[in-house]
């Protein structure tokens, strides 16, 4: 304890040591005060630090607005006082650049608002702040500046980003209405669709109506085909037996006319014959008397009876001729009666056919049945041809319509359209998407992750529903292009049917007009044919009657009474006979001399002359019957004849009408029959396209049905998409939160005031531990105040005097620097921790520089050095190179400042004061060993006492 006594009285005695360690135990403080009131709050006088603005930027329009984002950025900076802004010239401001008036200058391009309105182009081109710097001048103001400008960039993303958001909000808007109308355009389209559906339903209905009454018309079309044929056979088969009938009328006349003419001239001969028997009777009787006188004129008799023998052999031939006629006549006209027979019949029968064929035909031409058809007919192609007109303009509406639902819903070129109106919500959909892609308004919604999520939702429900909405746009398209398509193939049919109606109806109206004339025709015809058919009979009747009579006549035999006369051929049988007798009587036999030879015999004998006269005259009487008889068959004869001859042209005219009209009934006929394979093809193909528009009428109702659903589904998609988008309230105050949307509020867990506060931990220590480099510096520490004492007690002596500057320096600094404006939390921890770090600061140098002398005083400068980087007193080791990381955990200072932190402000906690205490104790307990050890062997080595600070040691004498 002397030893230390002793060492505090060299210190009393020595005043410069004295002063020198009153000093060293202010110098922390001094140290300390000085450093940290230049630095005490920097930032808060950065409104003095002078900052040139240069605007250069030209006004631009954006979205139909003026944007103008110089002129406002500047005036939200005239707002801001953080920094003395100076708003110059480009001139002016490079000119203070240049004489150190302005630490920064900050210029604003020319293109700065045209870059701004590029934020929706292909290639965006950022808005450029141009800002230099004189770091030579200050780097902390040029840090300072930096921030400035940061602060400038930051505001003025604000003020675009807000820019942006109206006008993406003005878009999102444009965007709702487009929805809005878009949906009012799909109800319309629903609506219409409904109606076309309705329109369609008819129309099918109407369709299978029209295919059914087709249908009957095509069944009816067969047997009007196959009776036509029928008839028109039957026509054909007639025409051809009138026409033969026709050709044959010319025979028959000629050959009655034939007929009568030789009638007359027989007629004529028996009338002469008949006229002439008087004659003979009375030549007979002459003959008579005369023979009586014959005799005695025999020569004269003789002359007589050759002439008479020439007359009777001219009489026998022409009486021959006229029985070989009248045989041949009657034989021709038996033939004809017996061969004709049939073919009269046939003719009859063919008359009674044609006529109740033409009946038949007439009725059936002119029946109810026939008009009903033919109404039935009209009335179909009628009704056809409207409902296919109809099919026309509803399929012209269709197709209007489905124009408009191409215009209004799939036209990109209009902008009334649902797909320009989805195109625009698109477009303005990646507009939002483009804003929110933003760096600056990314960084600031990553700020407020619920604004993120909340905008991310509404971006998906506008994105989900424009995604439902061009699916059913694409879904009603493709209805919509099969619907036209449908309509198309309907289009199609229709056309293709009503051109095919329309050459039906030009074929049935040529048909038609022909079936009048052909029925009138008919019924002319019929008219006629029922009147030649009497007549014809009539005729055919009167003639056969008349050959039958002139056959009766010429054929019959009787016995020359007035009940039963000579036949003509009987007559002039026995007049041939009677002639032959005549002849025979005149000219003899090879039995029987002739009346020549009797005459000539006469002359021999009156006997025989009288003989032969009286048998001639008893044979006149009869000749003169016969000749009667004869004479009045002739004239029976040439009465029927004549009646046959005159009918003959009344039935050749009716032949030849009858043949005519059979001509123009047969043409009809074939001309109608003719026209039946393009009636049959015209109803076959309007009843395939009926069958066609009634089998894709499923189809088109169906198609309808698609649109009108989808038209719904878009309808309510654009609804939902509309109602969802108008929900959206955007504001000012939205925009607001989209350029600042998230508001830093700041709570401190740990309250530091200021820049001072913040290093006054470092520079605390800092002092602390270079006031014991100062102490271990102006005192000597290896003196000796004793000789012969211990090193124990050497030791001793050494520590209590750095210890009590030691508790000095711990003690002031701390509350000069709480006087000084130094805020402490814990000011009982703050002296604690100032006390103890000092106290572990002196041991470490006492130890440094009593081991090694001037060499550990430099070692402890290399340690405070290391200190200054390694203890994490101005930035966090984090952020510090890794050897001072390595070395960190064992520099003393690395703790005093947490202590110090934790004493000032708080934040740490109390087991920090419980580490920082014991750690420091270790630091003093090791020291002070090694010190300790150190002493002991510079005592044992002699060196005690002995310092390479020779000037301090010259002032120090040892005590005596």
């Amino acid at each position: 304890m002397k030893m230390v006594q002793n060492e505090f009285k060299f210190i009393a005695k020595n005043k410069i040591i004295l002063i020198s360690l009153i000093a060293i135990m202010i110098i922390p403080f001094l140290y300390s005060i000085f450093f940290l009131k230049s630095v005490w709050d920097p930032y808060g006088s950065t409104g003095n630090l002078p900052v040139a603005v240069v605007n250069n930027d030209v006004p631009t329009t954006y979205e139909g607005q003026k944007l103008n984002a110089g002129k406002d950025l500047v005036k939200e900076l005239k707002k801001n006082d953080q920094i003395g802004w100076r708003f110059v010239s480009a001139k002016k401001a490079k000119q203070g650049l240049k004489d150190k008036e302005y630490y920064t200058v900050i210029t604003l391009p020319k293109n700065f608002s045209a870059n701004a309105a590029t934020v929706l182009d292909k290639h965006p081109k950022k808005m450029q702040i141009n800002y230099k710097t004189n770091d030579s001048l200050n780097f902390i103001a040029e840090v300072i500046s930096e921030a400035g400008a940061k602060q400038v960039n930051a505001e003025l993303r604000e003020t675009v980003t807000k820019s942006y958001a109206k006008v993406m909000f003005k878009q999102v808007k444009t965007a709702g209405k487009g929805f809005t109308t878009a949906a009012k355009g799909a109800k319309k389209l629903t609506d219409g669709s409904i109606t076309l559906a309705d329109g369609l339903n008819t129309y099918t209905a109407g369709v299978d109506k029209v295919n059914d009454g087709v249908m009957t018309m095509k069944t009816s079309v067969v047997p009007l085909s196959d009776g036509v044929k029928k008839l028109a056979d039957g026509s054909k088969a007639l025409d051809t037996g009138l026409q033969t009938l026709n050709g044959k009328t010319g025979t028959l006349a000629s050959g009655a006319s034939q007929l009568n003419s030789g009638a007359s001239q027989l007629n004529t001969g028996l009338q002469t014959l008949n006229s002439k028997t008087g004659a003979l009777s009375t030549g007979v009787s002459q003959l008579n008397t005369g023979l009586q006188t014959l005799n005695n004129n025999s020569a004269n008799l003789n002359g007589g009876a050759d002439k008479l023998k020439v007359g009777i052999t001219q009489l026998s031939a022409g009486s021959q001729q006229l029985n070989t006629a009248l045989t041949d006549a009657s034989k021709e006209i038996t033939t004809s009666l017996s061969t004709g027979q049939p073919k009269i019949d046939e003719l009859k029968e063919g008359m009674n056919q044609l006529d109740t064929g033409l009946s038949q035909l007439n009725a059936a031409m002119n029946g109810s049945e026939t008009t009903v058809i033919a109404q039935k007919i009209t009335t179909d192609l009628t009704t056809i041809g409207n409902n296919t007109q109809s099919t026309g303009v509803a399929l012209a509406q269709a197709g209007t319509s489905l124009g408009q639902v191409k215009t209004k819903v799939y036209d990109t070129n209009s902008s009334g359209s649902v797909a320009s109106q989805v195109g625009n919500v698109g477009a303005q959909l990646k507009t939002i998407a483009a804003v929110t892609n933003n760096a600056d308004v990314q960084a600031a919604l990553a700020k407020n992750p619920a604004l993120a999520a909340q905008l991310k939702a509404a971006l998906e429900s506008a994105s989900g529903s424009l995604t439902q909405t061009s699916t059913q746009i694409q879904s009603s398209g493709a209805d919509l292009t099969s619907a036209g398509a449908d309509l198309d193939l309907i289009k199609t049919n229709t056309i293709s049917t009503g051109a095919q109606l329309k050459d039906v109806q030009t074929q049935l109206t040529t048909l038609m007009g022909t079936l009048q004339t052909l029925k009138t025709s008919v019924g002319q015809l019929s008219t006629g044919a029922t009147a030649a058919n009497v007549g014809v009979n009539e005729a055919i009747s009167t003639l056969t009657a008349g050959l039958v009579k002139v056959n009766t006549g010429l054929s019959q035999t009787g016995d020359g009474s007035v009940a039963k006369p000579f036949g003509a051929i009987q007559a002039t049988t026995i007049i041939n006979a009677g002639l032959k007798q005549v002849q025979e009587g005149l000219n003899g036999t090879s039995t029987q001399p002739g009346l020549v030879p009797g005459l000539q015999a006469y002359t021999a004998g009156v006997v025989q002359a009288s003989n032969g006269s009286n048998q001639l005259n008893s044979n006149v009487p009869a000749l003169t019957g016969g000749i009667g008889q004869l004479a009045s068959g002739s004239g029976q004869l040439a009465a029927g004849t004549a009646q046959l001859n005159s009918q003959v042209p009344q039935l050749t005219s009716g032949v030849s009408q009858l043949a005519t009209g059979s001509t123009t009934l047969n043409g009809g006929l074939v001309q109608l029959n003719g026209k039946i394979p393009a009636l049959t093809s015209g109803v076959d193909q309007l009843a395939d396209g009926t069958s066609q528009l009634a089998a894709n009428s499923t189809k088109l109702n169906s198609g309808a049905t698609q649109l009108k659903n989808g038209n719904k589904t878009l309808t309510t998609g654009l609804n939902s998409g509309a109602n969802k988008v108008n929900s959206i309230k955007l504001t000012n105050s939205t925009a607001d939160m989209f350029a600042a949307p998230s508001d830093l509020k700041h709570s401190n867990y740990s309250y530091v005031p200021n820049y001072g506060h913040a290093l006054a931990p470092y520079v605390l220590s800092l002092a602390l531990f270079v006031g014991a480099i100062v102490f271990n510096f102006a005192y000597p520490i290896r003196k000796i105040s004793m000789e012969g004492q211990s090193a124990t007690a050497w030791f001793l002596s050494k520590i209590a005097v750095g210890a009590i500057v030691a508790i000095g320096m711990g003690l002031i600094e701390p509350a000069l620097m709480m006087v000084a404006g130094l805020n402490v939390d814990h000011p009982a921890q703050f002296f604690l921790i100032s006390v103890t770090f000092a106290l572990t600061s002196m041991a470490i140098i006492m130890f440094l520089s009593m081991a090694f002398d001037n060499p550990g005083r430099f070692l402890a400068m290399v340690l405070l050095m290391l200190q200054l980087g390694g203890s994490g007193g101005t930035f966090p080791m984090e952020i510090t190179n890794h050897f001072y990381n390595v070395i960190h955990p064992f520099l003393p200072m690395s703790y005093s400042i947490l202590g110090f932190r934790q004493a000032i402000t708080s934040g740490l906690g109390n087991g920090q004061i419980v580490q920082t205490f014991f750690v420091l104790l270790l630091f003093i307990a090791i020291a002070l060993v090694l010190l300790w050890i150190s002493m002991t062997h510079l005592q044992k080595i002699g060196q005690a006492g002995i310092s390479q600070l020779d000037d301090n040691q010259k002032l120090q004498d040892v005590e005596k």
